[in-house]
């Protein structure tokens, strides 16, 4: 009796199994062949070949035929060809029509709405990806020798934060300017001493080497963030209309040289 029960346990795990066909980052995708009864917001179990569990994991999203699902991987090391088994059903989830499904995608992302997203996720989603070629050359202006926002303005943040550094490094500048005009004008006074302009000059120094500092470390440090928060939401997005956008790139002369300057992307 306890064989039979083996064999029919086995069977019953078989005749319902889910195949991991492919995995992208943290999301499985799974063929669904038998399932019943699987939502989005089910949590389920990533089994390996001796049965055991591997790894946990959410319904994402259902394909509008029931053929395929989207598994968000929440715990565990899961490889294509393991199984999914339901562990538990999600609350609140009802199945959702393909007319559903199609009228309210481009306004989700992941069963949320687009509205709720934070304005830090939706202006990553409006820029869209910064490519390596604005990432290295905005990098490099924002370094040396320019700054003054002009590097992030080249990789499409200077709304986000180059603006911080146009003003602050021009503000301390002015400082600066301040102090040594102050100490000029005092060595051809009577005084002949800066100790009264020597607070603005160290004050604007430090000030804008601060920002400079600053400027570069997020030049060099943000984008490659940003760049996998856009493909991790752009992933739960249906696919949208192409975009244009210009971006910096190295044009080639006749006379075998180049030049800089702006590459159309569509």
């Amino acid at each position: 009796m306890k064989f039979i029960s083996v064999l029919i346990f086995l069977f019953s795990s078989i005749s319902f199994a889910q195949t991991v066909s492919r995995i992208q980052g943290t999301e499985a995708t799974i063929n669904l062949e038998g399932h019943e009864g699987l939502n989005v917001g089910d949590r389920v179990h990533f089994l390996n070949s001796q049965l055991s569990t591997a790894g946990e994991g959410e319904v994402l999203r259902l394909s509008a035929g029931g053929k395929k699902a989207l598994v968000k991987i929440v715990s565990g090391k899961v490889k294509a060809g393991m199984t999914l088994e339901k562990i538990s059903s999600s609350v609140s989830a009802p199945k959702e029509t393909a007319a559903q499904s199609s009228a309210g995608a481009a306004m989700r992302v992941d069963g949320i709405s687009y509205a709720s997203l934070s304005e830090s996720d939706r202006a990553i989603l409006e820029r869209g990806e910064i490519s390596q070629t604005r990432y290295v050359v905005g990098g490099i202006l924002a370094t040396y020798p320019l700054g003054l926002g002009i590097g992030h303005a080249v990789q499409g943040r200077y709304m986000e934060k180059g603006w911080i550094f146009t003003v602050g490094e021009l503000a301390s500048l002015m400082v600066l300017m301040a102090g040594f005009g102050d100490c000029v004008d005092d060595a051809w006074s009577s005084n002949n001493n800066c100790n009264n302009s020597g607070g603005l000059v160290f004050a604007g120094a430090f000030g804008f080497v601060g920002f400079r500092i600053w400027e570069a470390i997020d030049a060099w440090a943000t984008p490659p963030e940003q760049n996998r928060r856009y493909r991790e939401l752009k992933s739960r997005l249906p696919a949208s209309e192409d975009t244009i956008t210009f971006e910096p790139g190295f044009m080639p002369l006749a006379d075998g040289g180049g030049a800089l300057g702006l590459r159309l992307t569509f």
